[in-house]
């Protein structure tokens, strides 16, 4: 927020400073600048005053004699032409000046610029080489609609992963995944593959899979997995397959892969799970879809996942394979979102348990733990991972209480593994963040008396719904000083908690890819993120369900940057910067991840160039 006072009979404009490191190091390669805002308050004021009407070159003012246009000769129109053109150039040079990347575009090096020049050719060629030579889609009425990038997303990931664009962002060091929950980080064939050898493993489903109908139940059922010992198997097992079958009866997943092709021939029995798992386009953007039959969808998608991940088994070979994936999409830390609840525990293997939360948390440190000491002996690097203590907004204050307890007593143990804490699940339809906020304050206080620091990352905004309970989840957030927000969808639409949001130093987990699946944009050219970047509040890029979308964080990258026209090197470098800068680190750590990040990037430059760099 900007401040003024009288100094020497004018309006002086002061912006406060932000809480940053003061580590100078990290101050240069973050790009940290406390005179920010004044510089581009400053820049604003210019470019109004130099296109006022009181201030413009157009020489609207002239004498009642030679007033008149049809009097006026050429050369004084070439003029006025000209001036206008010198107005509006300066206007595009303000304008670009206080641009979210305008200081990484000013501090490029040379070998930055060849890149990003590289991209924007790189754009155009795959505009004309993949979605130019892709076949155009037929519409209402057989309207030919001609493919192009930043169409719906699932519509366009077989095309974007041919691009080469999508090389480009898979190859790029993407600094700290701060948005992603744990359940839903991998495909699902990961879990899935895991299932079919687990003899416990049972499958049930909402309907029966026969053939009354058209075959009507065969679209409509939810199914899910869970893991059950001997002794809580049901005395009267079901058959998916029978007309008689009562919703939930377990059936052995073996004995219904087993069964499933005799009932449906010709259909792989995997395959048909796997895509009950994932969204489609039409699902996503069909006529009559909303945002809220959208979660309907998104929320039946993750109860099958939950019994697919809550054993053991799975959970840390899960972990492990997440962790090569981080590696392999070029992340070098990450913040995961595991969800603690009493129904959502693991179980052993067998059946029996189950393993509590402390559990869990055993499970992550270890696996996590010995991945690092094998990349060690690699040398490879990769800077691991720190917990948001995560539990549903479902619950009534009393549980919530219970949770951020539980939270505490995690990061007294765990100092150095516990990132922050969030509530998670619909927002539309959980609890508003007011309801809980003595639970919220209290917790601070404890936080302080304990000398312990446990910064809010929450939820909120991801909505359409203006001025509803949902929407207001923003000011409730900004006031409790959430570090950061996970969505913040809504956020352009309350200028003044923007500003103030911007102010105190809070970013933005941008998920655009999530946002787009879940109605609340048909299009990344929609996004509000833009909105937010055009206001310099600082934004990170996250992958949120990833799973569930066929996408990764490279794919979320490449839509941010294919959603804006001259967006470059210099907007992926400015949103990766950032997410090291707001990630739930010490400056020592921080320093660690900068530096690594720093080299790799160098090394991702270099091979940009030498192979699109003839192109």
């Amino acid at each position: 927020m900007r401040r003024s006072k009288i100094q020497n009979g004018k309006t002086v404009h002061t912006v406060p400073k932000t809480n940053m490191t003061s580590d100078p190091t990290l101050q240069r390669l973050l790009h940290i600048d406390s005179a920010r805002d004044a510089h581009a308050a400053q820049a604003i004021l210019d470019a109004t005053h130099a296109t006022s009407p009181s201030n413009a070159p157009l020489k609207r003012q002239r004498s009642s004699r030679s007033a008149t246009v049809m009097g006026q000769s050429k050369s004084s129109m070439a003029a006025d032409v000209d001036a206008y053109l010198q107005a509006r150039n300066q206007l595009c040079e303000a304008e670009a000046s206080i641009a979210f990347e305008h200081r990484c575009r000013m501090r490029a090096t040379p070998l930055e610029q060849a890149v990003d020049g590289i991209l924007h050719r790189l754009r155009c060629l795959d505009q004309e080489r993949v979605y130019g030579a892709a076949e155009a889609r037929l519409g209402h009425r057989g309207q030919r609609h001609p493919r192009f990038a930043g169409d719906h997303f699932l519509g366009n990931v077989d095309l974007i992963n041919q691009t080469r664009l999508f090389d480009v962002a898979s190859r790029m060091p993407k600094g700290a995944h701060l948005h992603i929950h744990f359940n839903a980080c991998l495909p699902p064939a990961v879990l899935l593959g895991i299932a079919k050898g687990m003899e416990r493993m049972f499958i049930t489903s909402s309907l029966p899979l026969v053939a009354d109908n058209d075959h009507e139940n065969y679209a409509k059922c939810e199914i899910q997995f869970t893991l059950l010992s001997a002794d809580k198997e049901d005395d009267a097992p079901g058959s998916l397959f029978s007309a008689q079958y009562r919703p939930r009866q377990t059936m052995k997943l073996a004995a219904f892969l087993q069964q499933f092709p005799e009932q449906y021939p010709g259909v792989n029995a995997e395959e048909w799970l796997l895509a009950k798992l994932v969204f489609s386009e039409d699902e996503a953007h069909g006529a009559l879809q909303t945002a809220a039959g959208a979660w309907e969808k998104f929320n039946g998608r993750t109860r099958m996942m939950k019994g697919l991940f809550n054993y053991e088994t799975a959970y840390r070979k899960y972990t492990r394979l997440c962790l090569e994936d981080f590696v392999r999409d070029n992340i070098q830390y990450a913040e995961i979102r595991p969800n603690f609840m009493t129904s959502n525990q693991l179980y052993h293997d067998d059946g029996t348990g189950p393993i509590d939360n402390t559990g869990i948390m055993n499970i992550i440190i270890d696996e996590v733990t010995k991945f690092q000491h094998e990349l060690v002996a690699q040398r490879r690097y990769f800077g691991g991972i720190k917990v948001i203590y995560c539990t549903p907004r479902s619950l009534d204050p009393a549980g919530v209480k219970a949770a951020l307890d539980e939270c505490l007593a995690f990061k007294q143990r765990w100092p150095a593994w516990i990132a922050g804490f969030d509530l998670v699940g619909e927002e539309s339809q959980g609890r508003p963040l007011r309801d809980f906020v003595p639970e919220f304050l209290a917790f601070q206080e404890r936080c302080r008396q304990e000398n312990v620091e446990i910064p809010f990352l929450f939820h909120c905004g991801e909505t359409l719904d203006m001025g509803s309970a949902t929407d207001g989840n923003l000011l409730d957030a900004l006031l409790l000083h959430s570090k950061r927000i996970g969505h913040g969808f809504a956020l352009p639409k309350h200028p003044l908690v923007m500003q103030r949001m911007r102010a105190q130093g809070v970013c933005v987990e941008l998920c655009p890819i999530s946002n787009e699946i879940l109605g609340l944009t048909p299009r990344v050219n929609g996004h509000a993120m833009y909105s937010l970047l055009a206001n310099n509040v600082h934004c990170t890029v996250s992958s949120d369900n990833g799973a569930l979308f066929k996408s990764s964080l490279s794919h979320d990258f490449y839509q941010v940057l294919i959603g804006k026209a001259d967006m470059g090197l210099y907007g992926w470098k400015q949103l990766v910067l950032w997410s090291i800068e707001h990630a739930c680190l010490d400056d020592d750590e921080r320093s660690t991840v900068l530096q690594q990040w720093d080299r790799m990037w160098e090394d991702f430059l270099q091979w940009v160039v030498e192979k699109y760099g003839a192109e």
